[in-house]
Formats: structure tokens, C-alpha cells, sequence
């Protein structure tokens, strides 16, 4: 009897300790998400994110997938949205005018929201993967994935959170992530756009564009490598290469652009209206003329540094669109 006691109690053990196990397999991944601090573009034009509430949100990156807020989901895909928590599921349905909330677009946030936001920037957030969440456009399941392996949707404080390539793709949109440049000069962080697909003829149009402003760039530093290296020159002829470097360089912005709008995130047309950046030229052709600087005062002065810095800043402009461009064709191909 006592035999049998024992058998009956380990045979229940192992019973219990399957079903905790099965309890434990069943229960939801919980992952580590980071905020995605990057600017988000969708056809040229900078995108804002709200979360439930319609305050600013953050977006959110684990294992390589960017997350957005369903409510900005939805207004990108022109529906309206709502979320059941109780019966696991989300439902948006089509039928209002798609938008792209941009700056201004959120409701003012309080400073406890902004401790939230400060918290999830410096220590990201656990959150639990939704396996048994359905999401569903016009009642038809919405299942998400990377080209290879099922997403799952999560929520962050009483947000609900969904993968951005999936929605962008859901547009029919080519969604291109452009990575920082490391090796050449530049300005832009990473960032992801996300765009109508250009057509053969718009990425053409394009490169040349981008061709069209380094050729100029190059005659520009050819001019200033003269003035870096010349041992002596007059007034006037350190004036006109100044001049010439500075028409050269603003020649670019007067390009005219594309017709389709990828490339106006670099503001390259900036270039021709934007004299701050040529005031120290000026600046230095006034004094040369009047007489109060030569050459040589400038040269012992900052003007080589002035030179190299414009010269650099242009090149870095062209380099950040001559990248974003190569990526986007890569996205599509």
C-alpha cells in the first residue's frame, strides 16, 4: 500500500510539473524592446507618432523590427481603430482619409508623461509578445511578419504596438532603412523612409541630380584646393576664387529637383537661398577689398579653415543624399 501510495504521488508530481511546464510554454515571450529614437519620413515629410491617449509616443526596436503605435498605424492606412484588450483583438476599419500625423499632430504631454518617455530613452521596456492577439482590417486577419519568421504585436503602458515595415508595406510603400555613413563625411543619422516606389524614369532623374551637384562640388574644390595651397596671391584673386567657390556651391541648389520628393529631406535646394553659410566669404571679400585684409592675414587667420569647413559640409549634404538614394534602389529591387 505504502508502494502504491508513493507510485500515486510521484505519477502526480510529474502530472503537475507538466502542466507547469505546458503553462510556461504557453505563457507570452517577454522581450527587451529599446526606443527608437530615428527620424521616420513617409514621402518626404517627417512623421510623428500618439500613443492611446494621443500624446507623443516613442517607437520601439527589439530584434531588429521597429514598432509603431496602432493609432498612427491606422491614420496611415485611413482607418479608424479599436482596441479590445478583454477579447484580444484589434479591429480597424477603412473608410476615413489616410494622413500622416506630423509635428503638432499630438495632444501636450504633462511632465510624468515626459519621466515616462525620459525612462523608456534611457532604459528601454520589457514587454510581453501578444501570440494570441488578433489584429483585423476590414475583419480580415492582419498577421504580421519579416518576409520569414510570424511578428506579434505587444503593448507598452496601454498602447498596442505593431510591426512598421508591415504597415508601410500594407500602403504600398517601399520601406527603406538608410544606416549612418561611417567612412566618408556626412550629417544624417539613420533613418527610415518610407515612399511611394519611384519608377524607373523618377530614380534616373534622381541620380543625375545627385550627379549634376557633386560635378559642381568637385570644380567648387578644385577652386579651394588652389586657395589652400597658393603661397601668395592678391586681393582680388583670393576675393574671386571666394566668389567663385561660393557661386559654384550655390549653383547646386539652383538645380532644379525632382519630381519625385526623396530627396528633398536633404534640402539641397537650401543651398541657393541660404547666405549664412556663405557670411564668412562675404565677410572676407569685403575686408580684402576695402583694403583692411590681405591674403596673407587671411591665410594666417581662419580663412583655410573656413574653406575646408564650407567645402567638407557640401560634400557631407551630397554624400548623405548620394547614400539614401543608393539605399532606396536597394530596398526596391
Amino acid at each position: 500500500m505504502v508502494y502504491f501510495l508513493r507510485k500515486f504521488c510521484a505519477g502526480m508530481c510529474c502530472l503537475a510539473l507538466i502542466g507547469a511546464f505546458t503553462a510556461v510554454s504557453a505563457a507570452p515571450a517577454t522581450i527587451h524592446a529599446n526606443a527608437y529614437m530615428q527620424t521616420i519620413y513617409v514621402d518626404g515629410q517627417e512623421a510623428k507618432f500618439s500613443n492611446s491617449e494621443g500624446k507623443t509616443a516613442y517607437l520601439f526596436s527589439c530584434n531588429g523590427v521597429t514598432y509603431m503605435p496602432i493609432q498612427t498605424a491606422a491614420a496611415w492606412l485611413g482607418c479608424t481603430v479599436t482596441v479590445d484588450t478583454a477579447s484580444k483583438a484589434a479591429m480597424l476599419l477603412s473608410g476615413v482619409e489616410p494622413s500622416i500625423p506630423g509635428a503638432g499632430s499630438t495632444l501636450p504631454s504633462t511632465e510624468e508623461d515626459y519621466q515616462t518617455l525620459d525612462r523608456y530613452f534611457e532604459q528601454g521596456v520589457d514587454v510581453q509578445l501578444l501570440t494570441d492577439f488578433t489584429v483585423t482590417v476590414d475583419g480580415v486577419p492582419w498577421v504580421f511578419s519579416n518576409g520569414t519568421t510570424t511578428l506579434f504585436p505587444f503593448f507598452v503602458d496601454d498602447t498596442l504596438y505593431v510591426p512598421m515595415r508591415n504597415v508601410g508595406e500594407r500602403m504600398g510603400k517601399t520601406v527603406t532603412w538608410i544606416p549612418e555613413l561611417q567612412t566618408e563625411p556626412h550629417y544624417q543619422d539613420e533613418f527610415i523612409s518610407i515612399d511611394t516606389p519611384a519608377t524607373t524614369a523618377q530614380i534616373v532623374e534622381m541620380q543625375n541630380y545627385i550627379k549634376q551637384g557633386m560635378t559642381l562640388y568637385q570644380q567648387a574644390n578644385t577652386v579651394g584646393q588652389e586657395l589652400l595651397t597658393a603661397n601668395t596671391l592678391s586681393n582680388e584673386e583670393t576675393a574671386k576664387k571666394l566668389e567663385e567657390i561660393k557661386g559654384l556651391l550655390q549653383q547646386i541648389g539652383q538645380i532644379p529637383t525632382p519630381s519625385y520628393p526623396y530627396l528633398d529631406k536633404y534640402e539641397l535646394p537650401d543651398l541657393a537661398i541660404n547666405t549664412s553659410v556663405f557670411s564668412t566669404f562675404d565677410y572676407y571679400c569685403a575686408r580684402l577689398r576695402s583694403g583692411e585684409a590681405t591674403f596673407q592675414s587671411l591665410k594666417s587667420g581662419n580663412l583655410d579653415r573656413a574653406v575646408t569647413t564650407l567645402l567638407s559640409g557640401r560634400l557631407a549634404t551630397l554624400n548623405d543624399a548620394q547614400h539614401g538614394l543608393d539605399c532606396l534602389v536597394a530596398s526596391a529591387e
